[in-house]
């Protein structure tokens, strides 16, 4: 196995010259109740170049696979360098559902990292010679369906530089029942969100003086938790994070009944769902786009 020169961080993310394209995900939040029988899911929807300029608020972060699976995702989600097909995970879920006999979210998350990690450590070692943070996050994917008791399964699966091993081995990991989950930027504010115990938190919730707050308990306020916690974030992230969070907030309610509700969703994003695989980059541009 090639291994990456550990004082030679990663230029998946900051290789200007080399990078014809980057895109990246930022913030999706999602509740799954004890009993299991729906997930409430929500991402903001922001646009950035490379400098963190903002190009736009029109990006999908969560799509609908075969109309029963939903995939979201974080971090750098799609990638192009000269010559090759585009690193893109929404392709990579839509084509990863479309092959698989078995449509379990443990196996769509190991075959969905694994060609992950065979796309990114396939680039020559000269192009992972830029500086960036040891165990730099790269991308991370996530999948939501129902399992055969009906019971709510999530696996995703992160793939981050590991400084240790100098190489980027895959991280796959599921959550459980009850509770409320993230991906991407903010999660200590999620998590304050959702103690409620800081006056910002109780500003945020805007309940009434004695009215107890549920979550995991009734799809339609978790709705409305979800959004609080995506608006909460991105109204206290540090100023020089915040603009890199912004734009309408797309919701879905998935269920063990088979349908996925959209309560909240860019018109555009619908084409996401059965979107054709991108083509291959034939020449090398200095353009770069994340989200």
């Amino acid at each position: 196995m090639r291994r990456i020169s550990a004082n030679a961080v990663v230029a998946l993310i900051f290789a200007v010259p080399l990078w014809a394209q980057r895109e990246s995900g930022s913030l999706v939040v999602f509740i799954v109740p004890a009993h299991g029988d729906y997930v409430v899911i929500g991402a903001e929807s922001r646009n950035v170049d490379f400098h963190l300029n903002v190009l736009d608020d029109h990006t999908c972060k969560i799509i609908s696979l075969g109309g029963d699976t939903l995939f979201y995702e974080t971090g750098d989600s799609i990638i192009g360098v000269a010559g090759r097909r585009l690193w893109d995970s929404k392709a990579v879920a839509r084509a990863v559902y479309n092959s698989s006999q078995k449509r379990d979210t443990l196996t769509l998350s190991t075959i969905w990292v694994t060609r992950a990690y065979n796309w990114f450590h396939a680039e020559p070692e000269q192009r992972l010679q830029v500086e960036a943070a040891a165990d730099e996050s790269i991308v991370i994917g996530g999948f939501i369906n129902f399992d055969a008791t009906g019971t709510a399964s999530i696996h995703f699966a992160k793939l981050s530089y590991d400084a240790a091993r100098g190489d980027l081995p895959p991280q796959p990991s599921s959550t459980g029942l009850g509770v409320v989950g993230s991906a991407g930027v903010g999660a200590d504010l999620v998590a304050e969100f959702v103690a409620g115990k800081t006056p910002r938190a109780l500003k945020a919730i805007g309940r009434p003086m004695g009215m107890k707050r549920q979550i995991g308990v009734d799809s339609t306020e978790d709705i409305e938790n979800v959004k609080k916690a995506i608006n909460f974030v991105m109204n206290n992230l540090p100023s020089d994070e915040r603009k890199v969070l912004g734009g309408p907030i797309d919701i879905a309610v998935i269920r063990n009944d088979g349908t996925i509700r959209w309560i909240n969703r860019k018109p555009s994003c619908s084409k996401e769902d059965k979107k054709p695989a991108p083509q291959s980059h034939k020449h090398q541009t200095p353009k770069q786009q994340g989200h």
